[in-house]
C-alpha cells in the first residue's frame, strides 16, 4: 500500500512491501530548477561548439573554444579565438624561396623572346590551336607563370622556321617538367663538355643531349 501526502510544496511518499517500508520526502521545485539550469548550460556549450566549427570552416584555420563553467546556476563563459600557427625557421625559409622563385619566373616570362601562343603561331605559320596541341605533345616548350599565362621561347625556332628537334625526348628524360627542360637547354653542362642542351640540339646531337638529360633526371647534375 502506498500513501502520498502533499503539504506546502513538499511531497512525501511511503510504500509498504511486505515487511519493507521505503520512503522519500523533499521538494520537487528545486530539483526541476536544477535540471532546467543544467539543460540551459549544456545548450549554451553546444552553441559555442557550433559557432567555433562555423568560424573554422569560414576561415579555413584553427579555432580554440574555451569554456568556464563555475556552477550549473551561472551562465557559462565562452571564448572563441583563432589560432595562428607558429612558423619555424624552415617554413620561413621555404616561403622565402618560393617567393624568390615566383619573382624569377615572372622576370623570365617578361623577356622579349617569350612569345604568346598567337605570336608563336605567326612565327611558325600555324594557328594558336595547333601550337597548344604541340605543347601538350611536348613538341614545343611552353612555360607557364602565375600571371602571364603560357609563353613560348622564340629560340626554339630555327633560322629556317623549323622547330627544335628532340624536345619530346627531353621531356621524357626530365619527367615532363617544362621548367626542367628550360633549365637544361640554357645551362652549361659538364657532361656535354661545357655546352648547353640547346647548342647540342641545334648541332643535331640529339642522342647526346637526351643521354645527359636522363642522367640529370636520375639525380646526376654534373
Amino acid at each position: 500500500m502506498a500513501m502520498t501526502d502533499k503539504k506546502g510544496g513538499s511531497r512525501k511518499r511511503t510504500e509498504r512491501r511486505g515487511n519493507l517500508i521505503t520512503g522519500y520526502a523533499g521538494k520537487w521545485e528545486p530539483l526541476f530548477e536544477k535540471k532546467a539550469a543544467a539543460r540551459a548550460t549544456a545548450a549554451r556549450v553546444l552553441s559555442g561548439v557550433s559557432e567555433g566549427v562555423k568560424r573554422a570552416k569560414n576561415t579555413g584555420g584553427t579555432v580554440r573554444v574555451t569554456y568556464v563553467i563555475r556552477s550549473s546556476d551561472e551562465e557559462p563563459e565562452i571564448e572563441i579565438e583563432e589560432i595562428t600557427p607558429q612558423k619555424d625557421a624552415l617554413d620561413i625559409a621555404l616561403a622565402a624561396a618560393k617567393r624568390r622563385g615566383s619573382e624569377r619566373v615572372a622576370e623570365i616570362l617578361k623577356r622579349p623572346e617569350m612569345l604568346s601562343a598567337d605570336e608563336f603561331a605567326d612565327e611558325i605559320g600555324s594557328t594558336r590551336e595547333t601550337v597548344n596541341k604541340k605543347r601538350k605533345r611536348h613538341e614545343v616548350l611552353g612555360l607557364e607563370g602565375a600571371k602571364r599565362g603560357v609563353r613560348f621561347p622564340k629560340w626554339q625556332i630555327g633560322d629556317d622556321g623549323q622547330l627544335l628537334g628532340g624536345l619530346a625526348q627531353l621531356f621524357e628524360a626530365l619527367n615532363g617538367h617544362p621548367w626542367a627542360v628550360y633549365r637544361f637547354l640554357l645551362q652549361e653542362s659538364g657532361s656535354l663538355g661545357g655546352r648547353t642542351g640547346l647548342e647540342m640540339l641545334r648541332a643535331g646531337r640529339i642522342e647526346d643531349a637526351v643521354g645527359a638529360a636522363y642522367s640529370i633526371g636520375k639525380g646526376d647534375f654534373s
